[in-house]
C-alpha cells in the first residue's frame, strides 16, 4: 500500500459517490434500496477518512472489497430505473478506436548458465509498443541484470553468469496509450539452474562422490551438510551403505542410522532413527542431509578418507576441495599438475584461508572497487563472490601489471543483497604445483533499502520501575536511543480489584507525574510513538460483565489522555481473560476506536505469547482479539521467547518441531509460519497445523526478541549474529515486508551495552 493507491481508493470512491447522487436525481418515489446506500455510503465515507500510510493492510484491502460492493449496488439498481431518452443530437465525429498492445506471455530459458527471456503472441496493430525493460531476479525478488530491447519478440540473452537457484523475469512494457505514455507489467515462468553435477575423472573407479560442507566446528565436534551424490546407472534404492574412516567418535542426525566401527563411521540403509525409509539413492541420482553433528573431533580436511558405498570406492570432497577416493589404488597423475582443481565452496568460511588487502566502496555507492594483492604468483582465472557467506558468482581475474595485484570491479546492482546490511567477501585461489591456497578479502558491509510498502520498526518495551531484581537499572525515559521509534512505557497494571487500570510513573521517585506527561510529550515531537501497555505479570484483569468492561475502559483512556500516550499495547495473559473473552476483547475494540476516531494515526499493538497463537488449548484470547479487531491493528510484535516446550514444525518437510529455545531456525520458521497461517507441512501434511488465528501479514509483524541474557528465562541469548542471520534468512524465504523487531526490553538493551539495538537497527533502518 502506498500513497498513489490511498489517493486511487479515494478518487474511486468520490466518483461512486456522484454517480449515486446522480441516480437519486432520478429517482420518484423514495426508495428503500436508496436508504440503504445513503446508509452504505455515510459509513463507507468515515472509513475513507480514516484511511492513511498508518493504516493495516488488512483495513485497506476492507474498505476496497467494501466500496467494490456499494459501487455494484448502485449499478445493479441504475440498470433497474427507466430513464427517458434524451433527445437526440447530431452524432459527433467518431473518434477512431484506441487499440491497446497485448502481450501472451514472457518466456524465460537458461542454458549455459545464463538466462535468455522473448515475449510472446504480442498483438500491436497500432504499433503502440515502444519498448520492453527485463529486469532479470532471484526468487526473493533480487535484481541481477537489466535489459532493454524495442524488439520484444526477438530473444534477449542477459551477461550474468547465474549460480544455482530459482530465476524470474519481470518485465516493463512501454506503449503509447490515448493520452500518454503508459506502462504494463508481466513476469515469467520461473527457471531453475542446477547445481554442478559432479563428475569423477575417467580415471578414478569411484561410483559416487560424497560432499561434507561444515556450516560450524567447535573445539570437539562439528555440524555439517552431506550429500551423496551416485555416478552409476544402479538402483540402490534404500539399501545402500556408506563408510569412512574419521577421528570423529560419532555422527548423529535424526534421519540417519549412523554407528562407528572402528575408525569408520558406517551410515545404513538410509533409514531414521524409526526405521522409517528416508533416502533412495536411484541411478544417477543424489540426496543431502542437513545439519549432521559429529562428536569428538573438530571439522577439517582430515574428518574423512577412504570413503566406500558398498564396498565400491566413493570420492571425497570436503567443504568444496576434492579430499581422495575409496579403497582403490590411487587414480593416474594428473597430467597438468601445474593446474590442481580449484572448487570455491557454496559457503564460508574455508578452513586454512589466508585473509588479503582490502576492497572498498566507491563514493557513488554503486560499485565495489580496489586492488587485493594476493600473495602468490599463479591466481586461478576466476574469483568468488560470497554475499551474506553464500556463494553467490564467479568472475574473471583481472591482472595489474604484478601477476600478485588483482583488480576488483563489481556493480552493487548485481549482488543478491538483501535490506539492511549485508557482508560481502571475496575468495581468490592461488594455484600451487599440487595444492590450491585460497585467499578471503575483508568483509565489505553494504546496506540496501527496503524497497517494501511496510515502513521498518524498532520497537522496545520501557519498564516504568527502578530495574530488574537489581540487575538492570532505571532508565529516564528522554535517554532512550533514537533508533527505537516506538517505545512501549510498561504497564498499565490492576489495582486490588483486578478491575481498575492502574499507571504509576511517580513509583521510583525518579520523576513527578507533571515532569513525565512533559518528557512524554517531548519525546513524540522527537519523532517517536509512546505508547503504554496493559497487563505484563501483574497486570491481570477479571472483566465479567458490563459494568467491569466500562470501569476498565473508563481508567486505560484516563491514563492515555492524562500522559499524552499516542497509542495502546495489549500484553495480557491467560488468566485476563478468565471470564471469558468477550467483555475483555469488547473493551479493547472501544478503547481503540475512540481514540482512532480523534486520531487515525493511534498506534493499537499487541504482544501475544507463541502458545496463544498457535493453539486453542493456551485460551482464545488473541485468536479472538485478532479476528474482531484486525481493521484496527497496527503491529502485531508476538514473543519469540519464553516459550518452554512450545514448537512448530518446519518448512523444510522433517517432521523434526523447532523448539524457541533454537532461536537460529525458530526466527525464521515461526515467521513464516504465522504469515502463512500455519506450520509445516511435513511428510504430506502429517505434521501441519492451522493456527487459530490464520495468517498475519507480514506487513503489520515484527519479530519480539529478549534484548540479551537474562531478560527472558528461554531463547534469551547475547549472540546478535544469530538474530541478524536469522533475519535475512527471514528475506532469504521472500518476506522482505516483514516490519521489524520488538525488544524485552530497552533497559536491559542497556544492561548488554546496546547490542540488540546496536546489531538490530542498521537491518532495518
Amino acid at each position: 500500500m502506498n500513497t498513489l493507491e490511498i489517493q486511487s481508493i479515494k478518487s474511486h470512491f468520490s466518483n461512486v459517490l456522484n454517480h449515486y447522487n446522480n441516480l437519486k436525481k432520478r429517482f420518484v418515489d423514495s426508495s428503500d434500496e436508496l436508504e440503504a446506500l445513503s446508509i452504505q455510503l455515510i459509513e463507507l465515507k468515515n472509513k475513507m477518512n480514516s484511511l492513511n500510510m498508518e493504516s493495516s493492510i488488512i483495513y485497506f484491502f476492507e474498505v476496497k472489497e467494501i466500496l467494490s460492493t456499494v459501487e455494484k449496488s448502485i449499478f445493479d439498481l441504475d440498470i433497474e430505473i427507466e430513464t427517458p431518452e434524451p433527445p437526440v443530437d447530431p452524432e459527433p465525429p467518431v473518434e477512431p478506436e484506441v487499440i491497446l498492445p497485448t502481450i501472451g506471455n514472457v518466456l524465460l530459458t537458461t542454458s549455459n548458465k545464463k538466462a535468455t527471456v522473448v515475449s510472446q503472441s504480442i498483438s500491436d496493430v497500432q504499433g503502440r509498443l515502444t519498448q520492453v525493460t527485463y529486469n532479470l531476479k532471484t526468487s526473493v525478488r533480487n535484481t541481477i541484470e537489466q535489459r532493454t530491447t524495442t524488439i520484444p519478440t526477438t530473444p534477449v540473452t542477459f551477461n550474468s553468469v547465474l549460480t544455482a537457484g530459482d530465476y524470474i523475469v519481470e518485465a516493463i512494457f512501454s506503449y503509447t496509450g490515448a493520452n500518454s505514455l503508459e506502462q504494463s507489467v508481466k513476469y515469467s515462468n520461473t527457471a531453475k539452474i542446477e547445481d554442478d553435477v559432479i563428475v569423477p575423472p575417467p580415471s578414478t573407479e569411484a561410483i559416487a562422490t560424497l560432499k561434507l560442507t561444515s556450516s560450524q566446528s567447535w573445539g570437539t565436534g562439528f555440524s555439517a551438510n552431506l550429500e551423496l551424490i551416485s555416478h552409476s546407472d544402479e538402483n540402490f534404492a534404500g539399501n545402500w551403505e556408506l563408510s569412512f574412516d574419521s577421528p570423529a567418535s560419532s555422527l548423529s542426525q535424526w534421519q540417519i542410522n549412523a554407528s562407528k566401527v572402528g575408525n569408520r563411521i558406517v551410515i545404513t540403509s538410509g533409514t531414521d532413527w524409526s526405521g522409517a525409509p528416508n533416502f533412495n539413492l536411484g541411478p544417477n541420482s543424489s540426496f543431502k542431509i542437513d545439519g549432521i553433528n559429529g562428536n569428538g573431533a573438530p571439522f577439517d580436511s582430515n574428518i574423512a578418507a577412504n570413503a566406500t558405498l558398498n564396498g565400491n570406492p566413493v570420492t571425497l570432497m570436503i567443504n568444496g576441495e576434492v579430499i581422495g577416493g575409496g579403497t582403490t589404488p590411487d587414480p593416474e597423475p594428473n597430467p597438468d599438475p601445474e593446474t590442481p582443481t580449484v572448487a570455491f565452496p557454496d559457503r564460508l568460511p574455508i578452513l586454512g584461508s589466508t585473509e588479503v588487502g582490502t576492497i572498498y566502496l566507491n563514493g557513488e555507492e554503486t560499485t565495489v572497487l580496489g586492488t587485493v594483492s594476493v600473495p602468490h604468483i599463479n591466481i586461478h582465472s576466476e574469483y568468488a563472490i560470497y554475499v551474506n557467506g553464500f556463494k553467490t558468482s564467479l568472475k574473471p581475474v583481472e591482472l595489474t601489471r604484478r601477476s600478485s595485484m588483482l583488480n576488483v570491479n563489481i556493480a552493487v546492482s548485481t549482488l543478491p543483497l538483501l535490506t539492511g546490511n549485508n557482508e560481502v567477501q571475496l575468495v581468490f585461489a592461488g594455484i600451487g604445483e599440487t595444492s590450491v591456497t585460497y585467499f578471503t578479502t575483508n568483509t565489505l558491509t553494504l546496506k540496501k533499502e527496503s524497497t517494501g510498502t511496510s515502513k521498518k520498526s524498532l520497537i522496545g518495551y520501557w519498564s516504568s520501575w527502578n530495574g530488574n531484581s537489581g540487575v538492570t537499572k532505571y532508565i529516564d525515559l528522554e535517554a532512550v536511543p533514537s533508533e527505537y521509534d516506538t517505545i512501549v512505557v510498561s504497564f498499565i497494571e490492576h489495582s486490588n480489584d483486578y478491575l481498575t487500570p492502574q499507571f504509576n510513573p511517580e513509583a521510583d521517585g525518579k520523576v513527578t507525574r507533571s515532569e513525565f506527561v512533559q518528557k512524554v510529550a517531548r519525546m513524540k515531537a522527537k519523532g517517536h510513538n509512546v505508547i503504554i501497555a496493559v497487563g505484563g505479570q501483574n497486570g491481570v484483569f477479571h472483566l465479567g460483565s458490563e459494568n467491569d468492561k466500562k470501569v476498565f475502559v473508563d481508567g486505560v483512556i484516563r491514563i492515555i489522555e492524562e500522559f499524552g500516550f499516542n497509542g495502546f499495547d495489549v500484553d495480557l495473559e491467560g488468566q485476563s481473560a478468565q471470564n471469558g473473552t468477550k467483555y475483555v476483547v469488547d473493551a479493547i475494540q472501544e478503547i481503540v476506536e475512540y481514540f482512532r476516531a480523534k486520531d487515525p494515526n493511534f498506534v493499537y499493538s499487541m504482544a501475544p505469547e507463541v502458545a496463544y497463537l498457535i493453539s486453542e488449548g493456551f485460551g482464545r484470547l488473541y485468536a479472538d482479539l485478532i479476528t474482531q479487531t484486525k481493521h484496527l491493528i497496527t503491529t502485531i510484535h508476538p514473543q519469540f521467547y519464553n516459550a518452554p516446550g512450545t514448537g512448530i514444525y518446519p518448512f523444510d518437510g522433517s517432521g523434526n518441531a523447532v523448539m524457541c529455545n533454537d532461536q537460529a531456525k525458530f526466527i525464521p520458521e515461526f515467521t513464516e509460519a504465522l504469515i502463512k497461517g500455519h506450520d509445516g507441512p511435513a511428510w504430506g501434511g502429517a505434521y501441519a497445523q492451522l493456527f487459530p488465528i490464520g495468517p498475519i501479514p507480514e506487513e503489520i509483524l515484527a519479530i519480539g526478541l529478549p534484548a540479551g541474557v537474562g531478560a527472558a528465562g528461554t531463547g534469551a541469548i547475547n549472540d546478535m549474529n544469530v538474530f541478524t542471520n536469522a533475519w535475512r534468512e527471514i528475506q532469504r524465504r521472500g518476506y522482505e515486508n516483514v516490519k521489524g523487531f520488538m525488544t524485552w526490553s530497552i533497559d536491559w538493551d542497556e544492561h548488554h551495552n546496546w547490542q540488540f539495538k546496536n546489531a538490530i537497527a542498521p537491518l532495518i533502518k
